[in-house]
């Protein structure tokens, strides 16, 4: 049995004591040392992957948005990857002089770093955004990030000053406002709420400028549809106002109502729940049968082909009703009939013998099929009248606060304003909150302006996409919240559009933007092709692309509707050049630790 060898002869145990020498004898390496401890590596590690899941968590339960402001584009986990860099660095310093076996640590560690390194720098300089290009328009040179800003015109200078802001990822509160300082000038904007669902109110004042004009604001609903839509009109210029109403019907604003074709011949009939109707047939019967349940609350209509519709009898009650080649209004209804001095008359409310009076207009099989409401100011309110098959349905005058029925489905109108001389304003409002499945609403905060006197102006709401004035009395600040528009150091446009189509049907197999890159300082034109997953690139040369140094357009939208144009993503990547070769540097190092094994264990 050897002898065991001498501490002197042993260069594992020589290595470790030279290390423990130089930590006592400097305080530079014993820096080095705890910088590069496991337990530091450790704290670093639990945390950053604490903040993961924590960034995980907010962008499936809120949005990406939200996990990027809060965790990874916040300055503390900047910090923090720093100091696993630092570490990273630190740990390899540990095991110098370097010996064959650290190779692979040393490399896999530097990779790391470098990756680490990349990722930062992509966050802080680069950018992801749309540009929406249309052929046979002009060039364009800006595209929209991803990034929300608030843009301050100066009272002081007149110039555009951007701040990065997300008021939907940090929501500004009364408790803790955000505050931008106005260049230029003393005042301040303090933000102190935020709602994602803005809503915009119109109503008409009443005016005596030259622009004031009559005026009508009116509110349609429906319970079957849950809807609410209000609906402004004005005589601009003694010009009448227009709109088509989600393809059911054509609603007009007129200066005076026009004359309607006469009423075709009208056929009334008696319906009885219990006997056989009493008809008065026009020149032309409708043959339409009309038929009432035996409690009175359901309404039967069938042509002559048994097609029709059952409806409630309270739901349509005088409301016109279009069925098979008629507008049917169910005008009267007795729940207990009889006849009393010649008149109808209800014996009770309890529908011992329910009957109904049925007006029935044919339509005309040329006159317009989509049912219309004519308006026109009357003396003391609104006049209007319902058109269906060309004929007048319904006729009347209404004044603020009434009610009445469009004829259709369960649309019904209630008049708001009306103004004989009226401007029409707009105010932002908070809305409810929406639920997770609704369409996201207009997202905005509110402000005001302030001076360090401590002079408040008014809080006004600053909608997304839009522009709003904030005064404190007498300065006047304008303010836009959005999305920053980005300038690029060249333009494009669309030269052309083609989505090829899959063999035998109408499924899109490409698409394939032909696109024309211009230089700004130089004026050179390069063309590309953005197609399905291979996006076109400006410069695109060989160091661009090696760098990351480059813009790269892929297709994102499409209008179906518009050919002639379409939207891309851009993507800038400063970064690209140090990940890449960070990922190389990682998959190196640990193939020679675990393949090549230089020195030995």
């Amino acid at each position: 049995m050897s002898a065991a060898a001498p501490l002197s002869a042993n260069p594992v145990l020589i290595r470790k004591a030279m290390i423990a020498r130089r930590q006592k004898q400097s305080p530079v390496w014993w820096l080095i040392h705890r910088l590069g401890s496991l337990n530091f590596a450790l704290v670093l590690l639990a945390t950053i992957a604490l903040a993961c899941a924590v960034a995980t968590f907010a962008e499936s339960g809120f949005n990406t948005k939200i996990a990027h402001a809060l965790i990874y584009k916040h300055p503390l986990f900047i910090v923090w990857l720093g100091a696993l860099c630092l570490n990273l660095f630190a740990v390899t310093l540990t095991r110098w002089p370097w010996q064959k076996k650290h190779i692979g640590f040393v490399v896999t560690h530097y990779g790391i770093i470098t990756l680490l390194v990349g990722a930062v720098i992509g966050m802080q300089t680069g950018f992801e955004g749309n540009v929406t290009l249309r052929q046979d328009a002009q060039p364009v040179s800006r595209v929209t990030t991803s990034r929300s800003v608030i843009q301050v015109e100066s009272p002081a200078d007149s110039a555009l000053y951007l701040m990065a802001f997300d008021a939907e990822a940090t929501p500004p509160t009364a408790a803790k406002p955000r505050t931008f300082p106005v260049p230029g000038t003393k005042l301040q904007i303090v933000a102190d709420e935020f709602n994602a669902n803005l809503l915009k109110e119109q109503r008409f004042v009443a005016s005596d400028t030259p622009d004031a004009a009559p005026s009508v604001l009116l509110r349609l609903s429906s319970k079957m549809a849950g809807q609410t839509v209000e609906m402004p009109f004005t005589l601009t210029g003694g010009k009448p106002a227009g709109e088509d109403f989600f393809g059911l019907a054509r609603i007009a604003f007129r200066p005076v109502l026009p004359a309607a074709a006469p009423p075709a011949d009208q056929e009334t009939q008696m319906v009885f729940a219990k006997f056989a109707p009493v008809v008065e047939p026009g020149k032309a019967p409708s043959r339409l049968t009309v038929r009432l349940s035996e409690d009175g609350a359901k309404v039967t209509m069938q042509n002559a082909a048994g097609v029709g519709a059952t409806y409630l009898r309270a739901e349509i009650m005088n409301r016109p009703v279009a069925e098979t080649g008629a507008v049917v209004i169910v005008e009267k209804y007795w729940p207990d009939f009889a006849m009393e001095n010649g008149q109808p008359v209800s014996k009770s409310e309890k529908p011992n013998n329910p009957a109904a009076l049925v007006r029935i207009t044919p339509t005309s099989a040329t006159a317009p099929t989509k049912p219309s409401l004519e308006m026109a100011p009357a003396p003391g309110g609104l006049g209007y009248q319902l058109l269906r098959g060309g004929h007048v349905a319904a006729a009347g005058t209404v004044k603020p606060g009434d009610r009445f029925a469009l004829g259709w489905a369960d649309w019904q109108a209630e008049v708001l304003q009306v103004l004989p001389a009226g401007v029409l304003v707009s105010e932002i409002k908070p809305g409810p909150k929406l639920p997770k499945a609704a369409p996201p609403g207009i997202p905005g905060f509110r402000a005001r302006l302030e001076t360090p006197g401590g002079t408040r102006g008014p809080d006004r709401w600053v909608e997304s996409g839009e522009v709003t004035s904030l005064t404190d009395g007498s300065d006047v600040v304008r303010v836009a919240y959005g999305l920053e528009s980005k300038p690029l150091p060249f333009s494009l446009r669309l030269l052309n559009f083609e989505i090829p189509r899959d063999e035998g049907t109408d499924s899109p197999a490409n698409f394939l933007a032909t696109v024309e890159f211009q230089d700004a300082k130089t004026g050179a034109t390069k063309t590309g092709v953005a197609e399905m997953n291979r996006p076109a690139s400006f410069p695109g040369t060989f160091a661009a692309n090696l760098t990351g140094i480059n813009y790269k357009f892929s297709q994102a939208e499409w209008n179906p509707k518009n050919l002639d144009e379409t939207t891309l993503q851009v993507l800038y990547d400063p970064g690209w050049l140090f990940k890449w070769l960070g990922s190389l540097g990682i998959v190196a190092g640990i193939s020679i630790m675990f393949y090549w094994k230089p020195g030995g264990r």
